[in-house]
């Protein structure tokens, strides 16, 4: 189900069902910010959009919700999830955890085919690091979740790849909070370069501790960000 959520792990989009594609594009809305935090997905609504029944509307819906993109509530719906500090907090706590392990375990099993993947995406990363622009966060944050993905899924540890995954989408929102400055783009790059070195030499602790803190610094950026928010809702109403 985490396919619809990353259309290459499952080939490509014609190889998913009505209701992996209609939630693949919610999803997408989602973390692309289409929708708000609390704000309702309804399934009329939905099924009209996309001209089918409410059956594969409401496992769209069950599949956002195993992500963790909505929770359905008794005679709400759907509802876009809106995480506390400290629980966004939690999430990239554990992914930091996960993503230093799929870190390690690729340092210790690499390929040449693993260090050719790392070489082209970190040269991608590289580009987006320099953008600028009213896309210049999103396009890095994407190219950041897709290289993290694919280490993951490198590692062979197929639960671990499941889990980040399921993580990576989210955090994807205050990923891109934590990044929004070219300032910490450029850091978030060095710290890349840095692991892809550690993991192509085969240093595994090494990988480990690096993968952490990329995930450790952007924590901390999206959570800063987050209280400054709700600071400012906070003053508003005041």
């Amino acid at each position: 189900m985490l396919a619809s959520l990353r259309p290459s792990l499952a080939g490509g989009s014609e190889a998913l069902s009505i209701s992996e594609q209609i939630a693949m594009q919610l999803a997408d809305e989602i973390v692309n910010e289409k929708y708000s935090p609390n704000d309702r997905l309804q399934e009329i609504g939905i099924s009209e959009r996309y001209k089918v029944s409410r059956g594969p509307v409401r496992e769209a819906l069950r599949i956002l919700e195993n992500a963790g993109l909505v929770t359905i509530a008794p005679r709400r719906g759907a509802i876009v999830t809106q995480l506390s500090a400290e629980e966004v907090a939690d999430v990239f706590d554990i992914r930091a955890v996960l993503s230093g392990l799929g870190a390690r375990r690729l340092a210790e099993t690499r390929s040449q085919d693993d260090i050719k993947m790392l070489e082209r995406q970190l040269s991608v990363l590289k580009k987006l690091a320099k953008k600028s622009g009213s896309t210049a966060a999103a396009d890095y944050v994407h190219a950041v979740v897709e290289f993290g993905l694919s280490i993951s899924e490198a590692s062979g540890n197929t639960r671990l790849n499941s889990m980040v995954t399921l993580l990576f989408h989210q955090t994807l929102r205050y990923s891109r909070l934590g990044l929004s400055s070219p300032e910490r783009r450029a850091h978030s790059c060095e710290n890349w370069a840095e692991l892809v070195d550690h993991i192509v030499h085969g240093r595994g602790e090494d990988a480990e501790k690096t993968a952490r803190r990329l995930v450790d610094q952007s924590k901390i950026h999206a959570i800063r960000l987050l209280k400054d928010e709700a600071n400012a809702a906070t003053d508003q109403i005041r």
